[in-house]
């Protein structure tokens, strides 16, 4: 087994959390490589990526990784940390188990968009939790039409729009109201923001699908980011299509950890979300 260990470099706890692990991979006789510039043309020849960082580390370095199917592994130095297997504090019997075989991988889907302006296609980019097309500094409204396999489904007029992978249906899309979606069933998620409507609700369509966005006034700065890490300039008239990437992100899950759990955990949510009454 060969590992690359990206690190988040601005994080203290994270560059030390990399010389002990390099330490206890060094006295069980494992390859590794400590990648502080992660890119695809170093991440292929490893057969696990263990990411030291919060989930922007470990969303930016599993889109990297979808691309040659190398699994990722992830410990939570950040705050969040919602995508990340493990805690600071349960690295090493962790990495234990790692190296005994004893983990599973499970895929997560991830989306493509497209901008076409004028119908010729200027940007094309992979995400696994979002993509977002939102207005600038200004507060004005965006009025979008939203298409799914070219069937006209609604217009909103709002700050946005969001479309969310499952992975990404409990960041941005959660916070707008859109829906909770298990990591393992595949679909699509729309989920406007701040629509101006009483009547605005989330669309939830076929992994699938072809998603498209038209945007049909323009007023001030829009811009399309994608996993809220990137952004794209948008203008009047562009379309963004989003649909399934070929390939998914591998993820590394261990053993007795289950997808409510972790949301319990991370988003402290409560046991009973309706407050049911007793009798």
């Amino acid at each position: 087994m060969k590992i690359g260990i990206v690190p988040h470099t601005g994080k203290h706890i994270a560059m030390s959390l990399v010389e002990e692990l390099s330490n206890f991979l060094r006295a069980r006789d494992v390859a590794y490589e400590v990648i502080t510039h992660p890119a695809l043309n170093n991440l292929g020849h490893f057969d696990i990526v263990i990411v030291l960082g919060g989930d922007g580390t470990l969303l930016n370095a599993a889109r990297l990784t979808s691309q040659v199917q190398v699994p990722v592994f992830g410990i939570n130095v950040g705050h969040l940390g919602f995508l990340t297997e493990v805690e600071t504090d349960g690295l090493f019997p962790a990495m234990e188990k790692l190296l005994a075989g004893d983990y599973t991988l499970e895929e997560r889907m991830l989306i493509n968009a497209s901008i076409k302006r004028g119908g010729v296609e200027i940007s094309r980019n992979i995400a696994l939790n979002d993509f977002v097309v939102t207005r600038g500094t200004f507060a004005r409204l965006i009025d979008l039409s939203i298409f799914v396999d070219g069937q006209h489904v609604t217009d909103y007029s709002a700050d946005g729009v969001i479309v969310a992978t499952p992975t990404g249906s409990t960041a941005y899309s959660l916070s707008a109201g859109g829906p909770i979606i298990e990591p393992v069933v595949e679909c699509i998620c729309i989920t406007p923001i701040c629509a101006h409507s009483l009547a605005s609700r989330s669309v939830v369509t076929s992994a699938e699908a072809t998603v498209s966005v038209h945007l049909k006034g323009v007023s001030g700065e829009v811009m399309l980011t994608i996993d809220g890490q990137h952004g794209f300039p948008l203008q009047s008239g562009d379309c963004v299509t989003i649909n399934r990437a070929d390939q998914p992100a591998l993820f590394v899950k261990l053993s007795g950890r289950g997808f409510f759990q972790v949301l319990h955990s991370r988003l402290k949510m409560p046991q009973s979300w309706g407050g049911i009454l007793e009798e």
